[in-house]
């Protein structure tokens, strides 16, 4: 029976033996009770029955969310290989946690609660892959639907780094010339996603924890406070200050 879903990754969990074959490559088998991530883009995933296995959808987003909680510098990960079998696999050790995930990953949330209580479940089930030493890799691989993705997850993970596109495409195991090349062909650059990343950053700081603008600017990675006000206002149409000052406006009102 195929496993599909509209979402980029699924993870399963066995009540009992399943069998599982990949892109028709060589068949496993899965305990019971056990977990399973798979990257469910262009692949053809048959498991030996459907009735026994429990099923998580996880979107991008939730992906990019966990890869940001962990906080871990992404430029270490090594890549991914496209020949390997884009699974992982652990003992599961919290089935009931994983059941209450499955559930609401099928419903809509109405309320902003039951979007965090799905988001806390989800990043749960993902954690029970940590020990797995590619489980990064495999994420990273889902997510790398555009190499605008890749390019700002790099550059998220370490928002304060000295980032330059030398060491960005080497990351990605591309040329910087050649990343250039495929940024350019998706509409963006390698400058332009820098500056996105760090003003949405320097957002979040200004807003939610109190911070100074010097503070804020060096935690964006800017060495100069005079520069990054300059660019804030580029950004945004505001300094750092006029923004705050408008945002918490709109919070009286």
């Amino acid at each position: 029976m195929q496993l599909s879903s509209s979402e980029p990754c699924v993870v399963i969990l066995t009540e009992k033996e399943v069998e599982v074959s990949v892109n028709n490559h060589a068949t496993f088998t899965l305990p019971k009770n056990y977990l399973a991530a798979f990257a469910c883009n262009n692949n053809v995933i048959e498991l030996s029955t459907l009735n026994h296995v429990l099923i998580t959808h996880i979107n991008r987003n939730i992906i990019n969310d966990y890869l940001l909680f962990l906080n871990k510098n992404l430029t270490c990960v090594k890549p991914w290989s496209r020949l390997a079998t884009p699974v992982i696999a652990c003992h599961s050790r919290t089935p009931e946690v994983f059941r209450l995930a499955a559930n609401q990953s099928k419903q809509q949330p109405s309320k902003p609660c039951e979007a965090e209580l799905t988001r806390a479940l989800l990043f749960t089930v993902l954690s029970n892959f940590l020990e797995q030493s590619r489980f990064i890799a495999l994420l990273m691989y889902i997510l790398r639907s555009s190499v605008r993705d890749s390019v700002c997850r790099i550059i998220q993970s370490d928002i304060q780094h000295y980032w330059n596109l030398r060491i960005v495409a080497s990351s990605l195991c591309l040329s910087p010339s050649l990343l250039k090349k495929k940024l350019k062909n998706e509409n963006t650059s390698y400058s332009q996603i820098v500056t996105e990343c760090r003003m949405r950053y320097a957002v979040q700081m200004l807003l939610m924890d109190n911070k100074n603008i010097t503070q804020v600017a060096q935690l964006c990675g800017y060495s100069s406070t005079s520069y990054f006000i300059s660019v804030f206002k580029a950004f945004y149409g505001l300094t750092p200050l006029n923004y705050l000052a408008k945002q918490r406006q709109k919070v009286m009102w």
